[in-house]
């Protein structure tokens, strides 16, 4: 039975520099739900692990079945661009029994409308094991006999710390004061790297808040001095501030929560309706999670298996857009882009959309895409921009010499705005 309206598949790309590299989360067929990386507990868009660490991401999904699929994931390493690495065996940046290992770890879902089958693994593990920091490309299978199709892909950072990075988010910008901006400087102490080279060698991409289709990409250095090299009054590195995410929280089947008006039953789904949402005017003085999203419920006591599905329905007062599309975003909406569009309702003057998601916690904004200039996906028209907003800005700071066969992760941190 079809869970969902099957839908093209439609990737969307970072324009904000020019680059254009799938590097996210993103689930490839419609029964399969709920795809969830998470390192020491939360949910990750962009999970960074540390070389022969101790520490380890959690890769969850859900087939919307009781049919006992099987499922192997495999392991590829991948450049700064995100393409396999040429040339590299995987017994050089793998250590692994096996090419595709199985998903053994699975359990169909209990005291739930909707039949699904919970599958899960960790990566290291006793299995695999990355050999080199760099980028990783895990992709799922559907283990269907002769013909195997590919149904996720999860991407991952492994980090070796060998440069040092500091940063600082000011809301005092080189084109605003206190107003719609915030700017990231960034000092790189790589001493213990070659110093004749590092300006080519060294690329930098710093990313608010996950959201990777808008990461800022290969920035150049306003000052080098010896192994240090400095991101200062960098225009590139200017972002729209933003405002905090709205969110919700549907606990249970039996009464609304956070932000909900109603849950009603309409065999053979629960639906649940959100109170109207408005494009902001002022600053959201809210506890926020930056688009991220928890799975639990109160009915029951297994949050993996026995969370009930339920289609929620968004809506947003607004007049209409012309030659303008509004998606719903957060870091668990990593289906085909056009599973989060919306559409208008002439007669609620309302921009509308259902989802099919797993009971839990979501913080979620709303994006624009306008359609015939082709900008990249924005929060400021609905959201406003605040220099106020808490955010979160990773700096990876990738490193590879003229030669060499493979990118490496040298640096990683976050820095809170």
């Amino acid at each position: 039975m079809e869970f969902m309206r099957r839908i093209s598949l439609l990737f969307l790309f970072c324009y904000c520099c020019g680059v254009l590299f799938p590097q996210h989360h993103r689930t490839l067929r419609d029964d399969v739900c709920t795809l969830r990386c998470e390192v020491d507990g939360r949910l990750s868009a962009l999970p960074v692990i540390q070389l022969q660490g101790a520490q380890l991401m959690h890769v969850s999904f859900d087939q919307m079945s009781h049919d006992n699929l099987r499922f192997f994931y495999r392991v590829e390493h991948c450049d700064f661009n995100w393409k396999p690495t040429e040339g590299l065996f995987a017994a050089e940046f793998m250590e692994s029994t096996q090419t595709d290992v199985p998903i053994e770890n699975h359990s169909e879902s209990r005291n739930t409308s909707t039949l699904y089958t919970h599958y899960s693994f960790s990566f290291p593990n006793g299995e695999m094991r990355p050999l080199i920091s760099g980028n990783y490309r895990i992709t799922i299978f559907d283990d269907n006999g002769e013909k195997s199709t590919p149904v996720a892909e999860v991407c991952c950072r492994v980090v070796e710390p060998i440069v040092g990075v500091q940063a600082q988010v000011s809301s005092n910008t080189d084109i605003d004061w206190n107003a719609r901006h915030q700017q990231v400087s960034v000092e790189l102490n790589a001493q213990a790297l070659p110093s004749n080279d590092l300006r080519e060698a060294l690329k930098v991409e710093i990313v608010q808040n996950a959201d990777v289709d808008c990461a800022v990409v290969a920035p150049a250095p306003t000052l080098t001095r010896g192994g240090t090299l400095i991101w200062q009054h960098c225009p590139d590195l200017i972002f729209r501030a933003g405002n905090e995410y709205r969110s919700f929280e549907m606990l249970s089947t039996r009464f609304p929560g956070m932000h909900m008006e109603r849950i009603e039953w309409f065999p053979p789904y629960f639906h649940t309706t959100l109170q109207t949402d408005e494009p902001r005017k002022n600053y959201l003085l809210v506890g926020d999670s930056n688009g991220t999203s928890v799975i639990r419920n109160t009915d029951n006591q297994d949050n993996a298996t026995e969370s009930e599905y339920v289609f929620v329905h968004f809506s947003l007062q607004s007049s209409p857009l012309p030659n303008t599309e509004i998606y719903i975003d957060g870091q668990w909406t990593n289906g085909p882009p056009q599973q989060y569009r919306m559409t208008y309702d002439e007669q609620r003057q309302a921009y509308e959309a259902a989802l099919w998601l797993k009971q839990g916690y979501y913080s979620y904004r709303y994006l624009t895409l306008e359609k015939k200039v082709g900008h990249p996906t924005d929060s400021s028209l609905i959201e406003g921009d605040f220099f106020q907003t808490t955010n979160d800005y990773t700096i990876l700071i990738y490193y590879q010499r003229p030669g060499e066969r493979y990118t490496r992760l040298v640096g990683a941190t976050t820095a809170k705005s």
